[in-house]
């Protein structure tokens, strides 16, 4: 149940992030499109998995999302914004940049 909870808080937060992105066009569509679905995906089947490789894509795409979010001057300091920001900086280590620093210091270690 709390993974639901949080599935639609989430889901919730992009859509009202999208509704309020100005101007909206086919690409931050895709990318809200994107991350709500894989982001219900990964709590859906992956939840307490973070090594699943749908928590990597939920976030790339959640990621991908919020620079378009960022580029916009009428979003800066929504609430909505900052939440999915944390949501992401928790799970950070799952992108691909992190993925490869830690494969990095593994290598050389």
């Amino acid at each position: 149940m709390e993974h639901e909870t949080a599935c639609h808080r989430i889901c919730d937060e992009i859509a009202d992030l999208l509704v309020e992105l100005r101007p909206t066009t086919c690409a931050p569509v895709f990318a809200a499109a994107s991350a709500t679905r894989n982001l219900a995906a990964a709590m859906h089947h992956a939840s307490g998995s973070p090594e699943n490789v749908r928590w990597r894509s939920a976030i790339e795409n959640l990621d991908r999302f919020l620079d378009f979010c960022d580029g916009s001057a009428r979003l800066t300091g929504s609430p909505a914004l900052l939440d999915l920001h944390a949501f992401v900086a928790e799970n950070a280590d799952l992108l691909p940049s992190r993925l490869e620093e830690r494969e990095r210091v593994l290598v050389a270690a």
